[in-house]
């Protein structure tokens, strides 16, 4: 805070060295899942950041965080997509191999309806996901926003996510439950798109408060 009258006009963005006095990490964090990102809490004690070291204008810091944000939920999007895509090809692949009453158990219809449905929902995340992605790069040329985009994305893609990997882990029914296959660990890394970059609850607020915003809003 810079300027704390001005509120959220009043903070701006510094670029801190790692080296500086009184900056200190905490050690890795043990976590349910994304355990091939390693996450540590940062402690700062009287660090002194000189003047030089702003990001961008005074007084711009939470312009200039929220965009940061709008950018990184199109790639926790793009992530939940990745994870789901790989449940769903392993869950396939399972259904073909694992036999039941003598035959494979993609030849069930509840076998089949799950997969259908997981498939139609990941065309759907990944094409809201692409979407955000053009809108942002339009941003780039001709200016506006893209947080609604970013926002439908992310909640989708998301939530798309849970269910996509849930689903999978049925499929595998108690083989899915062990590490020996893959869908366990979608099923934990999964959890976490619901909740960095902004959580799902905050996700719907943000795209209530666009659609509120401009009530002509052209949703497609």
């Amino acid at each position: 805070m810079t300027d704390p009258a001005q509120k959220t006009r009043g903070i701006s963005a510094f670029i801190v060295d790692a080296e500086s006095p009184g900056f200190d990490r905490s050690r890795h964090q043990v976590k349910l899942g994304v355990n091939a990102s390693g996450t540590v809490e940062i402690f700062l004690t009287d660090v002194r950041v000189p003047a030089a070291n702003l990001l961008g204008k005074e007084g711009d810091g939470f312009k200039i965080a929220m965009s940061t944000l709008d950018g990184g939920r199109i790639g926790i999007a793009a992530q939940a997509v990745g994870i789901a895509t790989e449940a769903f090809e392993a869950a396939l692949s399972y259904s073909k191999a694992r036999r039941a009453f003598g035959k494979p158990i993609s030849d069930f219809q509840v076998i089949r309806f799950y997969l259908a449905d997981m498939a139609t929902e990941l065309d759907a995340a990944r094409l809201l996901t692409r979407r955000a992605a053009a809108a942002k790069d339009r941003v780039k040329t001709e200016g506006g926003r893209y947080g609604f985009e970013a926002a439908v994305a992310k909640l989708f893609a998301a939530e798309m996510a849970q269910r996509v990997t849930t689903k999978a882990l049925q499929i595998h029914g108690g083989y899915g439950y062990t590490k020996e296959y893959p869908v366990e660990r979608n099923f934990r890394d999964a959890r976490i798109t619901e909740i960095y970059e902004g959580t799902s609850e905050i996700h719907r607020v943000i795209i209530a408060r666009e659609i509120f915003r401009d009530a002509g809003l052209a949703i497609g």
